[in-house]
């Protein structure tokens, strides 16, 4: 059954809502143009590479003076080849190559283990059974 033009409008509305970054909704992140886009998740990032102490051989001096991630993607890098990933802040390396180790992270301080997986196992264990 097609949707009303009201139906459609709700949902998107619902949708603008969501929460996207704990300081954002989606609909205000989608809004953004692109580099202010990457700047937000780069924020979000520096949460995780401040946990795993990503500042402590960062290049940057103000990220070893705060003990904390501070930096940001400048032009260059966004340009560089290998390219750095625009979600992550400059620590993370060209090519993301430390992005596995911030991922894990993210894992970890959400409460998910690195190893979680589907704890379901029953079409297996029917496989099993009809042998």
């Amino acid at each position: 059954m097609a949707r009303s033009e009201e139906e459609r409008r709700r949902i998107i509305e619902e949708e603008n809502r969501q929460p996207y970054l704990p300081w954002m909704t989606w609909g205000e992140f989608s809004a953004l143009p692109e580099r202010q886009k990457s700047r937000e998740l780069q924020k979000f990032s520096q949460y995780v590479t401040t946990y795993l102490g990503f500042w402590k051989t960062c290049d940057l001096s103000s990220c070893r003076r705060a003990k904390a991630c501070r930096g940001f993607l400048t032009e260059a890098q966004y340009r560089a080849e290998p390219r750095y990933h625009d979600s992550f802040p400059p620590c993370v390396g060209p090519g993301g190559a430390r992005q596995p180790e911030v991922l894990a992270g993210m894992r970890r301080l959400g409460g998910r283990e690195e190893d979680d997986e589907p704890k379901y196992d029953g079409r297996q264990r029917a496989d099993r059974e009809a042998w």
